[in-house]
């Protein structure tokens, strides 16, 4: 694998790699915890802090071989060791790095950990549950894949931000706020605005907590309009993606929410 003649895709062209081949052997190791010396705390500062690794590999080949024998060979991984070997380069991390760094760091130490087995691409997903102020935690996620290819995916998000607003269409809800449910992924974000998810969150926060929609639609297509004025303020936002997704979970009784997604590029 080789970053140098990757090319960065949005994580939508990127799941869709599966898809376009016969056979997809994966191995993850989820929610790895570890304490890391990256990212930025609620507040926005450099802080080090509590965060869930989770590594995702898929194989080149299937691993048959390791399934016919019932034993460990070159044609899968040992996620003990894989885990054990990500776990010790966190704690010897020498230094801050932002988490686009870490990510990547991550990525070569699997490569070397994993030796003879044939990889077609790594995916590493960090997430920072004290990294959201409404929300349960924001995160950063890199995957890079094989050559001839070598796309690339990086992808800030936002989990579960819960925000209360004036929104609906019917009488008692112009009466008081109540709460929306907002995820959102920015993709192909620039590398020097991999932590900007507090600022990120600000933002939203402040769009959604002021506005007094009747409909989702309108309120999921303001706040792609005020991020690309308040947050996307840099010339290298431009060919980013923003996939939100606004739920509301009080508007249907039988139903746990009804649930509005758009995906908008950065630059119009």
């Amino acid at each position: 694998m080789s970053s140098d003649k990757s090319s960065v895709v949005s994580g939508a062209v990127w799941q869709a790699q599966p898809a376009q081949v016969a056979v997809t052997d994966k191995i993850t190791v989820r929610n790895l915890q570890a304490s890391v010396d990256a990212g930025v705390d609620v507040w926005g500062r450099p802080k080090k802090q509590r965060a869930l690794l989770t590594v995702t590999l898929s194989l080149a080949k299937p691993f048959d071989s390791a399934a016919q024998a019932d034993a460990l060979d070159n044609s899968t991984v040992h996620y003990g060791i894989l885990s054990k070997a990500v776990l010790a380069h966190v704690d010897g991390q020498a230094g801050r790095v932002d988490s686009g760094q870490l990510a990547n760091n991550i990525c070569n130490v699997v490569q070397s950990t994993t030796g003879d087995t044939p990889l077609a691409s790594v995916e590493v997903d960090i997430f920072y549950p004290k990294g959201s102020m409404f929300g349960d935690g924001a995160g950063f996620s890199l995957g890079k894949a094989s050559l001839p290819e070598g796309k690339t995916y990086r992808q800030l998000h936002l989990r579960n931000v819960r925000i209360p607003c004036l929104i609906g269409v019917n009488a008692n809800e112009r009466q008081q706020k109540q709460p929306v449910i907002v995820n959102i992924w920015v993709d192909c974000l620039a590398a020097h605005r991999n932590d900007d998810y507090q600022k990120l969150e600000t933002t939203v926060v402040e769009v959604i907590s002021g506005s007094s929609f009747e409909t989702l639609e309108s309120l999921t297509t303001t706040v792609i309009e005020h991020l690309r004025s308040d947050f996307f303020t840099d010339a290298s936002d431009k060919g980013s993606f923003v996939r939100l997704r606004i739920e509301k979970p009080h508007a249907v009784p039988a139903a746990d929410a009804p649930v509005i997604e758009i995906v908008r590029r950065v630059g119009v």
